[in-house]
């Protein structure tokens, strides 16, 4: 594993080698093109990292946490997973803390380690994968993407619920 790099690079230097000026300036044209879109995004993606850190910093996933626990016993869903499933769709790293908490208290082998790693291997970013999927553009102009995206990450939260459950008899 440590040799796939080098190993990439040779391959890569030997294919523009072979192929010429034609290998060299598309790769150049794509690189230039991902540091234009990367530059593009990078203030959409700097919003939405302070937002999340806000989200967190505030306390606004122990109160939600609460204010959804009553739901959540009803419907026989964990209480503990609601951390995950409230920052799971807005940052990544967030969810992967919040799992690795999980992990660290129950267990990975737990029911709520299982169901928190089949709700964290189904569920997307969804703030993030709209910001580069509609190249940051006003999120006004998309407005239909957020109510679906939300409705899709609810719709497989449930299932991360009930999958584990069917298939572990938790």
């Amino acid at each position: 594993m440590t040799w796939f790099l080098p190993l990439l690079l040779c391959g890569l230097g030997m294919l523009f080698l072979r192929h010429g000026k034609r290998c060299t300036a598309a790769f150049l044209r794509g690189a230039e093109e991902g540091l234009g879109t990367a530059v593009r995004l990078f203030p959409t993606l700097l919003l939405f990292v302070c937002a999340v850190s806000l989200f967190r910093a505030s306390g606004a996933v122990a109160l939600l946490t609460e204010a959804l626990a009553g739901i959540c016993r009803c419907l026989r869903i964990p209480t503990e997973l609601l951390p995950l499933m409230l920052t799971r769709p807005i940052s990544g790293s967030a969810s992967t803390a919040v799992l690795s908490d999980l992990f660290s208290v129950y267990g990975p082998d737990s029911a709520i380690g299982l169901t928190a790693s089949v709700l964290c291997g189904a569920a997307e970013t969804v703030f993030y994968v709209l910001t580069v999927y509609t190249d940051g553009t006003s999120l006004s102009d998309t407005g239909h993407l957020i109510p679906a995206a939300m409705l899709t990450c609810l719709f497989v939260t449930v299932l991360s619920v009930l999958i584990p459950r069917l298939l572990f008899g938790f």
